[in-house]
Order: structure tokens, then C-alpha cells, then sequence
């Protein structure tokens, strides 16, 4: 049985050293069964959820904001929805989901031998957030709360940051 604890610590392992300089540090939040990472704003996040009894991981970007706010997005990403399949494949779905939320997600097995899972699984992520989340800044509505975490005091002697809101939705320049 795969063991999810580590192939969460390596997920965010590999988000954090893969994508830092593209996207910034996510903040991040892991159980025994769900892992979820996020930027500015924690009812928009990437999200990995063990479901056993359906035999599936279920892993992708989750809208769970106000329902105005999921349905914008969910309207934004399928007019992206080519962009997408060109860069996650074919098994990217884009959906409406449970109470008003919307997502952008694809089902893993769990039948997979444990070292493919765990290498899918991580791999995905990071393939998701690479593609997802400078669509979800460039779309997201301006009236909806978005803050960076904060860098580690070390990384900001770099110089002073640009204050502008379409700037620290943007990352890291």
C-alpha cells in the first residue's frame, strides 16, 4: 500500500524546489488522505485526495470560493480548455463539482504499482500548478481577496517588490 504521507512530502518537495522561481512558495496544508497547496487565496487551491473506496487519488486546481466567484473561473477555464488539454493531455477534466464548486481535475488509480503512483502522482501536481496557475492569475476576477505568502526574510534581500495587484498575482518576476 502506497504510503500518501511521503508522497505528500515529496510533492511539496518537488513544487517547492520545481516551480519557486516560476509561481513562488504555495502554502501547504497535508493529512493521511488530502494534500492542498495554495498561493493567494486558500478556496483556490491544488489539491490531491486519496479516495480508496472509489480506488482513485483525485488530484487538481479546486474553485471552492463564492459560487459567483467558481462560476467565472470555470467559464475562464473552459475557454481554456485547448490550452489545457495541449499541456495536461486528455484526462484533464474541467467540471462543475459539489456545492457551487467548480474544478480542474483528473482521477489517478490507485491500482498503479506503488513507485508509478508516487511518481504520477508527484509529477502531475507539478504539471498542474505549471499550467494552472498562471491561468488562475491572469483570470481571476479583480474583486476577489488574493495574497501572496510571504517570502523567507533570506529571499527577500533580492531587492523591493512591485506592489501592483496584477503584479503579486503574477509571481516572482
Amino acid at each position: 500500500m502506497t504510503n500518501f504521507v511521503r508522497v505528500f512530502r515529496d510533492t511539496e518537495h518537488n513544487l517547492r524546489t520545481s516551480l519557486h522561481h516560476e509561481v513562488g512558495a504555495p502554502r501547504w496544508n497535508a493529512s493521511s488522505q488530502m494534500a492542498k497547496a495554495w498561493y493567494g487565496n486558500a478556496a483556490l487551491h491544488y489539491e490531491i485526495w486519496v479516495r480508496p473506496r472509489l480506488r482513485v487519488v483525485e488530484l487538481g486546481l479546486h474553485f471552492e470560493a463564492d459560487a459567483l466567484t467558481n462560476a467565472r473561473l470555470l467559464a475562464a477555464f473552459r475557454a481554456r480548455a485547448k490550452t489545457i488539454e495541449r499541456a495536461l493531455g486528455t484526462d484533464a477534466r474541467i467540471e462543475e463539482w459539489d456545492k457551487g464548486w467548480a474544478r480542474v481535475w483528473e482521477p489517478i488509480s490507485l491500482e498503479l504499482p506503488d513507485a508509478e503512483l508516487r511518481d504520477k502522482v508527484v509529477t502531475r501536481f507539478v504539471d498542474y500548478v505549471r499550467t494552472l496557475e498562471p491561468i488562475l492569475r491572469d483570470e481571476l476576477p479583480a474583486d476577489v481577496e488574493w495574497k501572496m505568502p510571504a517570502e523567507k526574510a533570506a529571499r527577500q534581500t533580492r531587492g523591493p517588490r512591485a506592489t501592483s495587484s496584477r503584479t503579486s498575482r503574477s509571481g516572482p518576476r
